[in-house]
């Protein structure tokens, strides 16, 4: 084993990695002591992930949140889901309604997983009497037994499992659940995320190994030090499988707090910190890079530094897009909890249509696609929302361009409230009144659907214009409700169809 860039040239005896994957590269960290950074050592990761330990580790961290963190104690005494999962034994569950519930408060604990293409058991109008008489715990699948376990070894008696208490065959009640999912996850005593099984048949932990997630003493020049693995943390977090899923996002972000399930080790993500084997008290500040910032937004629903609520916004939408559906008609529905909860932090009382704040219009319009997004081929929203496309985006919030002086007024924002096929509106409409100019666009030939443009007379005047749809080869024709052109450009006064045809 190899250290560079340690700032020492001692031999480093007692330190024993093992046998190394051929190309295998992890960061270590050198910790001097000591620091506050120390306290790793009051942890010593289990060899086992079936060890009593980790049982005894996340129940610590969930009383301490619960005892501490004020800014998790946001449940509503007495929501109860319309089904739970209610663990008899370690044998049986069964399927139950709130009317078979405690009438006092319920903790229950609200599943995250990947389903996958494996067909597994689930909830259907034919089977609803047989959940309820009760279900062998063996007959689950992996993922599924796994969870169940944990909250049983944790002392919780209910979980949600969406695919377990959601009437899979019934529209009506996916609907009605669809609409609920937001509180489900909120009101929930924690978000217990299978992290790594890209299918309900894997388990967690695959990877796991206790000697990386132990940090090592060394002595360097007389001062002892401590070598931590610092990529297990980002591995389980930032690039484990169910962060893929458009769905997580919004359990994620809506759960006060998470225990997560990784690769390598348990994590515990809440609003103030992520915690893990390695960092059992917290990630120590000294290492909170930009990947850390990123994860952390997913639990900050509340004005933190000097953001604004555009940036915020805009950084979610671009996290949001990144990540994938089976069916992309669900793209505003999975996500609908979120925008629900950052306008209430954020005090938005302005309108919401088609993922786009009135407060922050027109510049939102100023979104454009990757080489990767395409045109959704089913409704998802109107044309000129981000979420019309599937794939990834990118919102421009440049200060410069948003500072500068905007001829556009924003006269309407309006959904139209026609049911799509699942029974959520469909059919939106902005109405702007604005200057139009005749511009010339120029492909710029590097990037699919980028160029530039120009106003015809005056060099000054320009900028970049991206294309969600057409192609290079083509016209790209927009229509415009607008009047004939007049001495100050274009004002919209009429309705009077105009068309402008781009071309190189």
């Amino acid at each position: 084993m190899n250290l560079y860039n340690a700032g020492f040239e001692e031999t480093l005896e007692g330190l024993v990695i093992g046998k190394m994957p051929s190309g295998c590269c992890w960061l270590f960290q050198l910790w001097k002591e000591p620091d506050p950074a120390s306290s790793i050592l009051s942890y010593v990761p289990p060899v086992s992930h079936h060890d009593s330990d980790l049982i005894r580790l996340a129940t610590n961290w969930l009383d301490s949140c619960c005892q501490t963190h004020t800014n998790c104690r946001n449940s509503v005494p007495g929501y109860k889901p319309t089904r739970l999962i209610e663990i008899i034994d370690a044998f049986h569950v069964r399927l139950v309604l709130p009317g078979s519930l405690p009438v006092e408060s319920v903790s229950y604990v609200a599943f995250s997983h990947c389903w996958g293409k494996v067909e597994a058991i689930k909830l259907l109008q034919s089977n609803l009497d047989l959940f309820h008489r009760g279900i062998r715990i063996r007959h689950l699948p992996n993922s599924y037994q796994e969870a169940v376990q944990l909250c049983l070894q944790m002392g919780f008696k209910y979980i949600w499992i969406d695919s377990l208490c959601i009437i899979q065959d019934s529209l009506a009640d996916w609907t009605q659940e669809a609409k609920d999912m937001k509180r489900v996850y909120k009101h929930a005593i924690f978000n217990l995320c299978s992290a790594t099984a890209s299918d309900s048949s894997g388990t967690s932990f695959v990877a796991r190994r206790a000697d990386l997630l132990k940090p090592q003493r060394l002595r360097i020049h007389g001062e002892v030090f401590q070598l931590v693995c610092d990529d297990l943390l980002q591995d389980d977090i930032t690039y484990c499988t169910l962060r893929s899923r458009a769905w997580v996002y919004q359990e994620w972000y809506l759960s006060k707090r998470s225990l997560i399930l990784g690769s390598h080790q348990l994590c515990w993500h809440y609003k103030e910190q992520l915690a893990c084997e390695i960092w059992p008290l917290g990630t120590p500040k000294a290492n909170r890079g930009m990947w850390w910032r990123e994860v952390q937004m997913l639990k900050e629903s509340a004005p933190s530094g000097d953001s604004n609520s555009m940036d915020a916004w805009s950084q979610r939408v671009e996290a949001y897009m990144r990540t994938k559906l089976t069916r992309e008609t669900d793209r505003m529905v999975a996500f609908s909890g979120i925008d629900q909860s950052f306008g209430q932090s954020w005090q938005l009382t302005q309108d919401y249509l088609a993922g786009l704040w009135r407060c922050h219009l027109p510049a939102a319009l100023l979104w454009k696609v990757t080489s990767s997004a395409q045109r959704s081929t089913t409704y998802t929203a109107a044309s000129w929302s981000w979420a019309s496309l599937a794939g990834d985006c990118l919102v421009d919030t440049d200060k410069d361009i948003l500072h500068e002086p905007c001829f556009i007024i924003v006269e309407q924002i309006m959904p139209l409230r026609v049911p799509g096929p699942e029974g959520f509106p469909m059919g939106e409409v902005v109405t702007l009144s604005g200057y139009l100019f005749e511009v010339v666009y120029r492909s710029v030939g590097l990037f699919m659907g980028r160029g530039d443009f120009m106003v015809p007379g005056d060099q000054t005047a320009g900028g970049e214009l991206y294309l969600d749809e057409g192609s290079e080869n083509e016209q790209f024709v927009s229509y415009l409700e607008a009047p004939d052109l007049n001495d100050l450009g274009g004002w919209l006064e009429e309705e009077t169809s105009i068309v402008f045809v781009f071309e190189d």
